[in-house]
């Protein structure tokens, strides 16, 4: 079925374009995963190319090129993603992490006394520190302790869900 696809795919060294997606999304090639996602990629490239050349007409190697580009990178990033998620279960990190914050008080005095919450405070660094200062002090949104730090809203979620990753260890 997908036959075209990969004939396209070994010619012309066309395979360097799923290389380049792993390499663009930062996967090595010690990832544990690495050779599935070059099979997965490979199957992503051939669909996408038997999908172009239904819906176009005339098939330039510069025009399709980005376009399977693209596909290649989106469904090997919804694989990672999907990877992501499952070892977040698997670590018993929550998918809505609100519900474990909503567990912790929001008076910081109060907090400081407790034992584990005094653990978890050295475990920290001093950048997830003052993050979770001002989360546990001012009860600020993610957003405006991102402002406050002078950091990114990803670099905030970040902090937190290593926080919470302490958390549950301790």
């Amino acid at each position: 079925m997908y036959e075209t696809g990969f004939a396209f795919l070994l010619q012309a060294e066309h395979e360097k374009v799923i290389y380049g997606v792993l390499k663009r999304l930062n996967v090595s090639r010690q990832n544990p995963a690495y050779e599935d996602l070059v099979v997965e990629g490979q199957i992503a490239f051939a669909q996408a190319y038997c999908a172009y050349c239904q819906t176009h007409d005339s098939v330039t190697e510069e025009a399709v090129m980005p376009y399977l580009y693209q596909k290649v990178k989106w469904r090997l990033l919804d694989l990672l993603r999907k990877q992501t998620r499952t070892k977040q279960r698997e670590c018993g990190l929550p998918e809505n992490a609100d519900e474990l914050w909503a567990m912790i008080p929001l008076s910081f005095e109060n907090v400081m006394t407790d034992e584990l919450v005094l653990e978890l405070w050295n475990t920290c660094t001093p950048n997830e520190q003052k993050f979770l200062a001002l989360r546990l002090e001012t009860g600020l949104s993610l957003t405006e302790i991102a402002k406050i730090l002078a950091v990114s809203r990803k670099t905030v979620y970040k902090y937190r869900w290593s926080i919470l990753h302490k958390l549950m260890i301790l």
